[in-house]
Protein backbone atom coordinates (compact mmCIF):
# COMPACT_ATOMS: atom_id res chain seq x y z
CA UNK A 1 0.00 0.00 0.00
CA UNK A 2 2.73 2.14 0.92
CA UNK A 3 4.46 1.97 -2.79
CA UNK A 4 0.76 2.53 -4.60
CA UNK A 5 0.33 5.47 -2.44
CA UNK A 6 4.11 6.67 -3.69
CA UNK A 7 3.09 5.64 -6.93
CA UNK A 8 0.04 7.77 -7.46
CA UNK A 9 1.85 10.98 -5.40
CA UNK A 10 4.83 10.65 -7.54
CA UNK A 11 3.51 10.16 -10.94
CA UNK A 12 1.58 13.28 -10.11
CA UNK A 13 4.74 15.14 -10.13
CA UNK A 14 5.55 13.49 -12.89
CA UNK A 15 2.81 14.97 -14.99
CA UNK A 16 2.75 18.32 -14.07
CA UNK A 17 6.24 18.44 -15.30
CA UNK A 18 5.45 16.84 -18.78
CA UNK A 19 2.81 19.37 -18.71
CA UNK A 20 4.82 22.08 -18.31
CA UNK A 21 7.24 20.51 -20.49
CA UNK A 22 5.05 21.00 -23.60
CA UNK A 23 4.32 16.88 -23.38
CA UNK A 24 0.45 16.81 -23.34
CA UNK A 25 0.61 12.31 -23.57
CA UNK A 26 2.99 11.56 -21.50
CA UNK A 27 0.87 13.77 -18.66
CA UNK A 28 -1.65 11.91 -19.60
CA UNK A 29 0.04 8.96 -19.07
CA UNK A 30 1.45 9.99 -15.48
CA UNK A 31 -1.92 10.99 -14.57
CA UNK A 32 -3.92 8.01 -15.58
CA UNK A 33 -1.41 5.34 -14.03
CA UNK A 34 -1.72 7.99 -10.69
CA UNK A 35 -5.12 7.44 -10.57
CA UNK A 36 -5.22 3.61 -11.08
CA UNK A 37 -2.65 3.28 -8.07
CA UNK A 38 -4.71 5.19 -5.68
CA UNK A 39 -8.12 4.65 -6.52
CA UNK A 40 -7.68 0.72 -7.52
CA UNK A 41 -4.57 -0.56 -6.01
CA UNK A 42 -4.11 1.28 -3.06
CA UNK A 43 -8.10 0.58 -2.25
CA UNK A 44 -8.11 -2.78 -3.01
CA UNK A 45 -5.17 -3.10 -0.97
CA UNK A 46 -6.86 -1.09 1.60
CA UNK A 47 -9.97 -3.33 1.66
CA UNK A 48 -7.70 -6.67 2.37
CA UNK A 49 -6.14 -5.27 5.17
CA UNK A 50 -9.36 -3.79 6.40
CA UNK A 51 -7.62 -0.74 6.49
CA UNK A 52 -10.35 1.52 8.13
CA UNK A 53 -12.97 0.66 10.90
CA UNK A 54 -15.43 3.35 12.31
CA UNK A 55 -14.77 7.21 12.84
CA UNK A 56 -13.66 6.92 16.18
CA UNK A 57 -11.39 4.35 15.63
CA UNK A 58 -9.69 6.24 12.26
CA UNK A 59 -9.45 9.36 14.09
CA UNK A 60 -7.38 7.43 17.08
CA UNK A 61 -5.35 5.80 14.28
CA UNK A 62 -4.71 9.63 13.03
CA UNK A 63 -3.95 10.85 16.33
CA UNK A 64 -1.43 7.91 17.06
CA UNK A 65 0.32 8.96 13.43
CA UNK A 66 0.22 12.61 14.39
CA UNK A 67 1.19 11.98 17.79
CA UNK A 68 4.43 10.10 16.22
CA UNK A 69 5.54 12.55 13.90
CA UNK A 70 5.08 16.12 16.15
CA UNK A 71 7.14 14.69 19.11
CA UNK A 72 9.54 12.25 17.95
CA UNK A 73 9.92 12.47 13.92
CA UNK A 74 10.12 15.67 12.28
CA UNK A 75 12.04 17.10 15.43
CA UNK A 76 14.38 14.07 14.47
CA UNK A 77 14.83 15.02 11.05
CA UNK A 78 15.27 18.58 11.96
CA UNK A 79 18.07 17.87 14.39
CA UNK A 80 19.59 15.54 11.92
CA UNK A 81 19.51 18.06 8.79
CA UNK A 82 20.67 20.71 11.50
CA UNK A 83 23.80 18.53 12.34
CA UNK A 84 24.17 18.10 8.12
CA UNK A 85 24.56 21.48 8.01
CA UNK A 86 21.20 21.61 5.35
CA UNK A 87 19.29 24.47 7.12
CA UNK A 88 16.78 24.35 4.02
CA UNK A 89 15.64 20.46 5.41
CA UNK A 90 15.76 21.29 8.73
CA UNK A 91 13.57 24.59 8.22
CA UNK A 92 10.85 22.50 6.13
CA UNK A 93 10.90 19.19 8.91
CA UNK A 94 10.13 22.16 11.55
CA UNK A 95 7.42 23.49 9.36
CA UNK A 96 5.55 20.18 8.81
CA UNK A 97 6.11 19.22 12.50
CA UNK A 98 4.32 22.40 13.36
CA UNK A 99 1.50 21.26 10.72
CA UNK A 100 1.29 17.86 12.07
CA UNK A 101 1.03 19.26 15.75
CA UNK A 102 -2.28 21.19 14.44
CA UNK A 103 -3.53 18.13 12.61
CA UNK A 104 -2.98 16.02 16.00
CA UNK A 105 -5.40 18.93 17.93
CA UNK A 106 -8.27 18.99 15.16
CA UNK A 107 -7.97 15.38 15.33
CA UNK A 108 -8.42 14.98 18.60
CA UNK A 109 -10.45 17.52 19.09
CA UNK A 110 -13.13 15.92 16.35
CA UNK A 111 -12.60 12.41 18.30
CA UNK A 112 -13.96 14.18 22.06
CA UNK A 113 -16.94 15.49 19.87
CA UNK A 114 -17.85 12.39 18.19
CA UNK A 115 -17.10 10.21 21.53
CA UNK A 116 -19.46 12.72 23.72
CA UNK A 117 -22.17 13.80 20.92
CA UNK A 118 -24.15 15.55 23.81
CA UNK A 119 -21.39 17.52 24.96
CA UNK A 120 -21.81 20.45 22.64
CA UNK A 121 -18.14 20.50 21.33
CA UNK A 122 -17.80 20.40 17.39
CA UNK A 123 -15.57 18.94 14.49
CA UNK A 124 -12.91 21.66 13.81
CA UNK A 125 -13.07 21.38 9.67
CA UNK A 126 -8.69 22.11 9.70
CA UNK A 127 -6.38 24.36 7.89
CA UNK A 128 -7.12 24.04 4.03
CA UNK A 129 -3.10 23.81 2.97
CA UNK A 130 -1.35 26.59 0.60
CA UNK A 131 -0.19 24.21 -1.82
CA UNK A 132 3.24 23.81 -2.96
CA UNK A 133 4.51 23.30 -6.23
CA UNK A 134 7.38 21.02 -7.07
CA UNK A 135 10.80 22.69 -8.48
CA UNK A 136 12.28 19.93 -10.96
CA UNK A 137 15.58 19.37 -10.02
CA UNK A 138 18.39 17.65 -8.40
CA UNK A 139 18.73 16.39 -4.75
CA UNK A 140 19.10 19.60 -2.68
CA UNK A 141 20.02 17.25 0.70
CA UNK A 142 22.75 14.34 0.85
CA UNK A 143 22.97 11.88 3.22
CA UNK A 144 21.08 10.85 6.55
CA UNK A 145 18.92 14.56 5.50
CA UNK A 146 18.12 12.72 1.80
CA UNK A 147 17.33 9.54 3.39
CA UNK A 148 14.89 11.30 5.96
CA UNK A 149 13.53 13.41 3.24
CA UNK A 150 12.55 10.46 1.44
CA UNK A 151 11.00 9.07 3.97
CA UNK A 152 9.05 11.43 4.88
CA UNK A 153 7.59 12.03 1.14
CA UNK A 154 6.69 8.18 1.16
CA UNK A 155 4.62 8.87 4.64
CA UNK A 156 3.07 11.85 3.27
CA UNK A 157 1.62 10.48 0.38
CA UNK A 158 0.27 7.13 2.22
CA UNK A 159 -1.25 9.96 4.86
CA UNK A 160 -3.06 11.56 2.10
CA UNK A 161 -4.49 7.83 0.31
CA UNK A 162 -5.10 6.86 4.59
CA UNK A 163 -6.84 10.21 5.13
CA UNK A 164 -9.21 10.47 1.98
CA UNK A 165 -9.68 6.60 2.53
CA UNK A 166 -11.15 7.92 6.02
CA UNK A 167 -12.57 10.96 4.76
CA UNK A 168 -15.27 8.34 1.95
CA UNK A 169 -15.80 6.14 5.37
CA UNK A 170 -16.93 9.01 7.43
CA UNK A 171 -19.01 10.69 4.74
CA UNK A 172 -20.75 6.84 3.81
CA UNK A 173 -21.67 7.42 7.61
CA UNK A 174 -22.79 10.68 7.11
CA UNK A 175 -20.82 12.61 9.06
CA UNK A 176 -19.29 15.00 6.86
CA UNK A 177 -17.78 17.28 9.28
CA UNK A 178 -15.34 14.57 10.37
CA UNK A 179 -14.75 13.81 6.24
CA UNK A 180 -14.20 17.27 5.70
CA UNK A 181 -11.39 17.39 8.23
CA UNK A 182 -9.94 14.19 6.89
CA UNK A 183 -9.92 15.40 3.61
CA UNK A 184 -8.68 18.85 4.33
CA UNK A 185 -5.69 17.25 6.45
CA UNK A 186 -5.06 14.32 3.64
CA UNK A 187 -4.67 17.80 0.76
CA UNK A 188 -2.28 19.24 3.43
CA UNK A 189 0.10 16.17 3.38
CA UNK A 190 0.27 15.80 -0.51
CA UNK A 191 -0.03 19.21 -1.81
CA UNK A 192 2.14 21.10 0.73
CA UNK A 193 4.27 18.98 2.54
CA UNK A 194 5.17 16.29 0.06
CA UNK A 195 5.67 18.61 -2.54
CA UNK A 196 7.85 20.21 -0.27
CA UNK A 197 9.66 17.44 0.20
CA UNK A 198 9.92 16.17 -3.42
CA UNK A 199 11.29 19.49 -4.44
CA UNK A 200 14.37 18.94 -1.96
CA UNK A 201 14.65 15.67 -2.02
CA UNK A 202 15.03 16.12 -5.88
CA UNK A 203 12.07 14.19 -6.98
CA UNK A 204 11.53 15.11 -10.37
CA UNK A 205 13.68 15.39 -12.69
CA UNK A 206 13.96 18.40 -15.80
CA UNK A 207 13.94 16.13 -18.05
CA UNK A 208 10.38 14.28 -19.15
CA UNK A 209 12.35 11.18 -20.15
CA UNK A 210 14.25 10.73 -17.28
CA UNK A 211 11.29 10.76 -15.27
CA UNK A 212 9.61 8.43 -17.74
CA UNK A 213 12.64 5.77 -17.18
CA UNK A 214 12.38 6.21 -13.52
CA UNK A 215 8.87 4.74 -13.79
CA UNK A 216 9.65 1.90 -16.32
CA UNK A 217 12.55 0.56 -13.62
CA UNK A 218 9.41 0.94 -10.94
CA UNK A 219 7.07 -0.44 -12.82
CA UNK A 220 9.22 -3.15 -14.09
CA UNK A 221 10.25 -4.39 -10.97
CA UNK A 222 6.59 -4.57 -9.76
CA UNK A 223 5.71 -6.49 -12.98
CA UNK A 224 8.15 -9.05 -13.20
CA UNK A 225 9.66 -9.26 -9.48
CA UNK A 226 7.63 -7.64 -6.79
CA UNK A 227 3.73 -8.67 -7.25
CA UNK A 228 4.85 -12.08 -8.48
CA UNK A 229 6.51 -12.56 -5.51
CA UNK A 230 3.95 -11.46 -3.10
CA UNK A 231 1.51 -13.43 -5.00
CA UNK A 232 3.75 -16.90 -4.54
CA UNK A 233 3.72 -15.95 -0.57
CA UNK A 234 0.18 -15.57 -0.70
CA UNK A 235 -0.75 -19.09 -2.22
CA UNK A 236 1.41 -20.32 0.13
CA UNK A 237 -0.17 -18.99 3.24
CA UNK A 238 -3.37 -20.01 1.84
CA UNK A 239 -5.14 -17.05 0.58
CA UNK A 240 -5.90 -16.98 -2.94
CA UNK A 241 -7.72 -13.49 -2.90
CA UNK A 242 -4.98 -11.79 -2.08
CA UNK A 243 -3.14 -14.31 -4.32
CA UNK A 244 -5.20 -13.02 -7.49
CA UNK A 245 -5.17 -9.35 -6.71
CA UNK A 246 -1.31 -8.94 -6.68
CA UNK A 247 -1.39 -11.06 -10.15
CA UNK A 248 -4.01 -8.84 -11.84
CA UNK A 249 -1.96 -5.85 -9.76
CA UNK A 250 1.11 -6.81 -11.52
CA UNK A 251 -0.84 -7.09 -14.84
CA UNK A 252 -1.53 -3.65 -14.47
CA UNK A 253 2.18 -2.34 -13.63
CA UNK A 254 3.57 -4.39 -16.92
CA UNK A 255 0.59 -2.31 -18.75
CA UNK A 256 1.96 0.99 -16.99
CA UNK A 257 5.61 -0.15 -18.23
CA UNK A 258 4.73 -0.70 -22.30
CA UNK A 259 2.75 2.60 -21.95
CA UNK A 260 5.59 4.71 -20.13
CA UNK A 261 8.04 2.64 -22.98
CA UNK A 262 5.36 3.94 -25.80
CA UNK A 263 5.81 7.32 -24.10
CA UNK A 264 9.88 7.31 -23.88
CA UNK A 265 10.05 5.78 -27.16
CA UNK A 266 7.60 8.67 -28.92
CA UNK A 267 9.99 11.10 -28.06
Amino acid sequence: MHGEALAHAKYLAYATQAQQAGRAQAAQDFTNAAQTEHMDHFAREADLVGLGRDIAANLRDAINGETTETNSMYPGFAKQATADNDPAAASAFSEIGTDEAAHLKDFQAALNAVSNPGGGASVPAGAPPAPAAITAGPPRSSGATLANLRTAMQGEAFAYAKYMRYADQARRDGNSAVAQLFTNAANFELNEHFAMLATLAGLVATDTNANLQDAINGEQHEADVMYPDYARQADQAGNPQAANLFREIAGDEKIHQQTFQKALTAS
